[in-house]
């Protein structure tokens, strides 16, 4: 039996970090967009799981699944097989996105497994249910820090508006707009990735100590993040694409105050570069400190924009819409 499965990133996260257990509560925007995690799991009749993590050319060989060690070496895949309890399979995991891209990949991976896997032994597992076994499958198996966004924005897919009401319980509703403004929203998106990993795990203890002692700055950026989702919405809605960047360019700010490693020098450059070519909203995407960045262009500006980036030597990402989330099938072999 071979069974397939996709979830896509997320990028454009209005709200960020405002989904996190040291917030306690808040709201997020956010995108989904058809770079996805890819799965193929295939059962075999010999004992054992491996899994083939194809970006990196490696391959995890695991004979029991009692027995398994989290190492730091490609946990989160060792998780869910492990979290699942299925035996006598092989699987290939591929993402679009290079490694620590900033859009969630970690989590679209983990929802794309889950979904793979679920189906293998018979469940039938609701979207929600799949993004809420992802995020503990971090924050409970395997002890790491996670906000809640990104495990629904892979699970769901389109452009979700989400009420973190009380950490991590989250209420969740589509964002639904008319094809034109979704049209001309895709026409004007720009992804670049900056080359660098972000670095989120350490930008994570940052923002925790200073939100800890009370950094007047952190404190007030934290609220600001809570407030933008409302306002990029009503003017997303309202087909306001200036005000929509100014919203972009307000939740970077509040960003940048968390802590100043959340902006590296590359993702710096990406803005400079892009504003002088047309940009006129920058978004860093995720935790920061690295990864990528979402840019709203003005109208008809988006290929200078796009050429400008490349010349200075980033990787754009190009991408549209997903409305789907996470899909599963039976293949044929």
């Amino acid at each position: 039996m071979i069974v397939k499965a996709w979830a896509p990133n997320r990028i454009l996260d209005f709200g960020g970090w405002t989904d996190t257990w040291f917030a306690k509560h808040g709201a997020v925007m956010n995108f989904a967009v058809d770079l996805y995690a890819r799965v193929v799991v295939r059962t075999r009749g010999r004992p054992g799981v491996s899994i083939t993590a194809s970006d990196y050319g490696e391959v995890i060989e695991m004979t029991d699944l009692d027995s398994i060690i989290y190492d730091g070496e490609h946990d989160l895949l060792k998780a869910a097989v492990k979290v699942m309890g299925l035996d006598q399979i092989e699987m290939q995991v591929h993402s679009d996105v290079p490694p620590g891209c900033g859009t969630g990949s970690s989590a679209a991976v983990s929802v794309a497994m889950l979904g793979a896997l679920g189906l293998l032994a018979g469940r039938y597992q609701r979207p929600h249910e799949v993004a809420r076994l992802a995020h503990e499958l971090e924050t409970k198996e395997l002890k790491i820090e996670s906000g809640v966004q990104d495990q629904i924005a892979a699970a769901v897919g389109g452009i979700g508006y989400h009420d973190i009401y009380d950490y991590p319980f989250v209420s969740s509703t589509p964002v639904r707009l008319a094809p034109t403004i979704i049209w001309e929203l895709e026409s004007r998106l720009l992804v670049v990735y900056s080359g660098a990993r972000h670095l989120s795990s350490d930008v994570h203890r940052k923002v925790v100590g200073d939100l800890e002692a009370g950094r007047p700055e952190a404190v007030a950026a934290m609220e600001t993040l809570r407030q933008t989702p409302q306002k990029a919405a009503d003017a997303l809605w309202r087909g306001d694409f200036d005000t929509f960047a100014e919203v972009m360019n307000e939740n970077n700010a509040a960003q940048a105050g968390l802590h100043a490693d959340i902006v590296s020098a590359d993702l710096a450059r990406i803005e400079e570069v892009a504003r002088a070519a047309g940009a006129i909203g920058f978004k860093i995407n995720g935790a920061g400190g690295g990864g990528s960045a979402t840019l709203l262009c003005k109208a008809g500006a988006r290929r200078d924009v796009e050429t400008a980036v490349k010349e200075a030597g980033y990787q754009s990402l190009n991408c549209h819409l997903d409305f789907q989330g996470l899909r599963v099938w039976v293949s044929q072999p």
